[in-house]
């Protein structure tokens, strides 16, 4: 959040202190029957592909989009290495009673289906179904707002031949006709504006998270099957540190000592 509130602000600090070398004023940017047409245009575009039941998601994606942060690996091989520890010293069983107190929502399906009895090959399959099932989730948002950043610059197009078309048909008035261009021409801007700072970002932006999630469950569901093979903690820390920065890997010993945001919440 703090990001992308820092990439806006980046941009449209550009955009104004040029505007201000040049000697411009800002309020010649505004125009509001540029911004609906270009904005409820492009909305209505994108909505066109989409059921009723779909849009209803369309404000917790955008949620999501806003608020959220990349799943973080770090935190799910401390847990996974918490657990290998625990079951290589009472049992996998043993690890039922701790399933309320994972959070990840990758681990806990994964060593649920383990502590029923299911084999590997069983266990991968249906994790793999529900990855498959969330990828499919997660395309609404990331499809909706990348098809919006493609509409909201033809629709500024369209804006600016509406504007031309309404100045050439008042060519008996000269000092009308700059005012005309210039108008015709923000509803070009405000559709390349939203497109590259509002939807195409948000689009992105739920690209990434989605990627981050998929990746910090698949790692999940190694580190589940490494435990259930009976791979040792030792081994299945440094077979998941592989997949983190230099600075992040931290070892067998201190990620078994070191407290879970769960934990860490708990005791504040």
């Amino acid at each position: 959040m703090v990001m992308l509130a820092a990439g806006v602000v980046a941009i449209f600090t550009g955009i104004g202190l040029a505007m201000l070398i040049d000697g411009n004023a800002l309020l010649v940017l505004l125009s509001a029957s540029s911004f609906v047409l270009v904005f409820s245009a492009t909305m209505g575009a994108g909505v066109m592909a989409y059921g009723p039941s779909e849009l209803k998601g369309l404000l917790p994606v955008m949620k999501v989009a806003l608020r959220n942060e990349p799943a973080k690996l770090d935190e799910t091989v401390t847990i996974l290495a918490q657990l290998a520890d625990v079951a290589r010293r009472e049992g996998m069983l043993s690890l039922e009673s701790r399933l309320e107190e994972v959070e990840d929502d990758g681990i806990r399906h994964a060593l649920q289906l383990v502590i029923d009895g299911l084999d590997a090959e069983q266990v991968k399959e249906l994790i793999d179904i529900d990855l498959e099932a969330v990828e499919q989730r997660h395309a609404f948002g990331i499809n909706f707002f990348q098809s919006l950043g493609g509409y909201a610059p033809t629709f500024g197009m369209v804006g600016t031949v509406i504007g031309l078309i309404n100045m050439l048909q008042n060519l008996t008035s000269p000092e009308q006709l700059g005012i005309g261009m210039a108008l015709a021409l923000l509803t070009t801007l405000y559709g390349v504006i939203l497109a590259n700072v509002v939807f195409t970002p948000l689009g992105t932006r739920l690209q990434r998270l989605s990627e981050a999630e998929l990746a910090v469950r698949e790692a999940a569901l190694d580190g589940v099957l490494a435990i259930q093979s009976g791979v040792s903690p030792r081994m299945l820390v440094e077979r998941l540190e592989t997949f983190l920065p230099k600075e992040e890997r931290i070892g067998y010993r201190e990620r078994t000592q070191k407290p879970t945001a769960t934990q860490s919440a708990k005791a504040a």
